[in-house]
């Protein structure tokens, strides 16, 4: 039960964000083409293909990173094939529950704080003097990442949720429906990396807060990825 909790907390982010990434690719047209009815199509149909599709997308990468992984984590595959095609399905039923949502947002949140913490924890040894990262070092550093940016486009279709259940108006300027994930997800990826075209944008005061700590959040964590891989590369040419 422990090394469920264990793969699941590390997993369970990125297997999300592979899962949102696979639905954001749907549209209602292709709802129709696929069922008539589209209840059928979004309930039955499209959670399954979702969840399919996630788990073939993460067996491909466990098959390409298996020389470059530790045997203690593709000795995990399995479970965390579980973990992915449950996060298919779970991604569609978010979508179309507030209640499946929140438990969503809270879930990623709570991952998200259990993977801070032990980043924190390892933070100190990254930064250590004369410190060069190991492949598990960067896996590691890597996986953080794509979990806090999964953390982000939660939050951000999170925040767009609320403020039309409150009837507060639109607080980004994303489409309607599963349409929308791509624009949450694409919004995020901008920010996260400070590019920031100026597509889409936050529209409300409470928005624009959360909008900001995400900027920061992730300024901060490029920096540290960038100095920390760059002062190993330098140490091994010497």
């Amino acid at each position: 039960m422990k090394t469920f909790k264990a793969v699941g907390i590390n997993s369970f982010n990125p297997c999300y964000l592979v899962s949102l990434l696979i639905l954001s690719l749907f549209s209602r047209q292709i709802a129709f083409f696929f069922a008539p009815d589209y209840h059928v199509y979004f309930y039955i149909l499209l959670p399954f293909v979702n969840g399919v599709l996630s788990c073939i997308v993460t067996a491909l990468f466990f098959k390409l990173m298996k020389r470059k992984m530790s045997a203690a984590r593709y000795k995990n595959k399995n479970k965390v094939l579980g973990i992915s095609f449950f996060c298919g399905l779970l991604t569609i039923y978010a979508a179309g529950s507030q209640t499946v949502a929140l438990g969503v947002f809270l879930t990623v949140m709570y991952v998200t704080l259990a993977n801070l913490r032990n980043f924190m924890r390892e933070l100190w040894i990254y930064l250590a003097p004369d410190k060069i990262l190991t492949k598990d070092d960067m896996f590691n550093f890597s996986a953080f990442f794509i979990s806090l940016i999964t953390a982000f486009i939660v939050l951000n279709l999170t925040v767009s949720f609320l403020h039309d259940f409150f009837g507060a108006g639109q607080a980004f300027n994303f489409k309607p429906g599963i349409e929308g994930i791509l624009d949450a997800v694409y919004f995020t990826f901008i920010c996260v990396t400070t590019v920031g075209f100026g597509d889409i944008v936050p529209l409300t005061p409470f928005a624009k807060i959360i909008v900001s700590f995400e900027c920061i959040s992730s300024y901060i964590m490029l920096a540290l990825f960038i100095g920390v891989v760059n002062r190993g590369i330098t140490r091994a040419k010497q």
